[in-house]
């Protein structure tokens, strides 16, 4: 556990000068480049200009030359496995309105849900025996679940995983007293994404409840408290107190990807650099995807697509940190395939089989299931007895869903393979 006070601060104004930089790199600059990442990461200007190729005539020369590269260290480096995680949704209750998400808590057109423990430890059963021994406990900005909930939750599911499993956790950012509790209780890693590094859109894009504001000890909102501060210095506490963590910008949000993904860097540099965690730091690559309620969907139609960049982006960050313990985290906001060729080129951490709203596993788990087992879940969920229940109208936003074995397949054609920790 680290005793130091001092926390992340983000050099907006140099990674703004840099970021301003439009010049881009010719594919033979970029030979001698990739020729020197056996020893040394891409420089902030190296990221640039790399980024700023995008949608030029040699884009697409550039991004196969980075992928190659990327691929040939990642493989070095970790070979063919790949670590699965599936977040588990608690309830679908949000405190925080953050324009981008179907959980904000003004969406009215949102269905909300909250389930039991035993469901929860039912689903995680269920993804256990698929392989997945990292599980994610996922519950919004509800204070209830966080506060009462996660608590008593943490020990049971802990009990439910093997000995390599590891326990994470998604919520506001918290007080370090309250990550240590979480700590105490059995969690392994807070999962946390910045969202976006320019505090200007934060605060736009997320004006009012706890991710705005920030909380006190007893998980009450701020009055006038900078919640983009309170996010940005989560990982510092969560570190402190022995947490695994994670940084990550949300591809799409800010036009300006080249900060947003200087950032991520810069961040994920410092806190690997300060802390030296017993497990990687994670990079996500969450993307700005619709929401499962059109009506109040309030992503553009025209806004960053990354679908055909993913591969590109990961071993781009991959390239600017492999020298780092730092894992990157390709995940299934883009399609299985872009997901698959996303982590053979640069990632060690994935998401399968995901469903983004609290039991949402439930309806694939009941054949399984015990009897015993199946009742209780009827008596708290009378809507799966329907041939096409409600639950995916409650997630989060869009995204790509497949079984777990579909996901094996995937990675296998491209000589990947799933492993728990090691």
């Amino acid at each position: 556990m680290s005793t130091r006070t001092e926390c992340y601060q983000l050099p907006d104004a140099r990674l703004l000068a840099y970021a301003d930089d439009t010049s881009d790199i010719t594919p033979d600059e970029l030979a001698v480049t990739l020729r020197e990442l056996d020893d040394r990461e891409l420089t902030y200007p190296e990221v640039m200009r790399l980024i700023n190729v995008l949608g030029s005539p040699s884009a697409d020369a550039i991004k196969s030359m980075v992928i190659a590269t990327s691929t040939s260290i990642r493989t070095r480096k970790h070979g063919r496995a790949v670590v699965p995680m599936a977040p588990v949704e608690v309830t679908n209750r949000c405190s925080s309105n953050c324009v981008f998400c179907g959980w904000r808590a003004s969406n009215q057109d949102m269905q909300r849900l909250t389930i039991s423990e035993k469901l929860v430890q039912l689903q995680t059963r269920y993804l256990v025996r698929k392989g997945i021994h990292d599980i994610e406990l996922v519950g919004g900005d509800d204070t209830t679940f966080v506060r009462d909930t996660l608590p008593s939750l943490l020990p049971q599911i802990r009990k439910e995983l093997p000995e390599d499993g590891m326990t994470h956790f998604c919520t506001m950012a918290l007080t370090s007293n309250q990550y240590r509790d979480l700590r105490e209780c059995g969690a392994d890693s807070m999962i946390m994404w910045q969202e976006t590094y320019d505090a200007d859109l934060y605060r736009r894009s997320i004006p009012t409840g706890p991710k705005a504001r920030g909380i006190d000890e007893n998980f009450r909102v701020l009055r006038d408290g900078d919640g983009f501060r309170f996010r940005l210095e989560s990982q510092d506490r969560a570190a402190r107190e022995g947490l695994a963590v994670s940084v990550g910008s949300m591809l799409g949000l800010n036009p300006n990807l080249g900060f947003e993904m200087l950032a991520t860097i810069d961040h994920a540099r410092y806190l690997s650099e300060t802390y030296l965690p017993e497990h990687p730091v994670i990079v996500g690559m969450p993307t700005w995807n619709h929401i499962t309620t059109p009506r109040t969907d309030r992503r553009p139609e025209h806004t960053l697509s990354v679908e055909d960049s993913f591969s590109y982006l990961a071993s781009v960050y991959f390239l600017s940190l492999h020298l780092h313990d730092v894992w990157v985290f390709p995940n299934c906001r883009v399609s299985i395939s872009a997901q698959a060729d996303a982590v053979r080129a640069a990632g060690v951490f994935t998401s399968t089989e995901v469903k983004l709203g609290p039991g949402g596993y439930l309806t694939a788990a009941l054949g399984g299931m015990p009897e015993g087992d199946r009742e209780v879940v009827f008596a708290e969920l009378p809507l799966l007895r329907t041939e096409k229940p409600a639950l995916d109208e409650m997630e989060q936003f869009r995204h790509h869903h497949h079984p777990h074995e579909e996901y094996v397949r995937e990675f296998a054609q491209r000589d990947l393979f799933f492993q728990a920790r090691g």
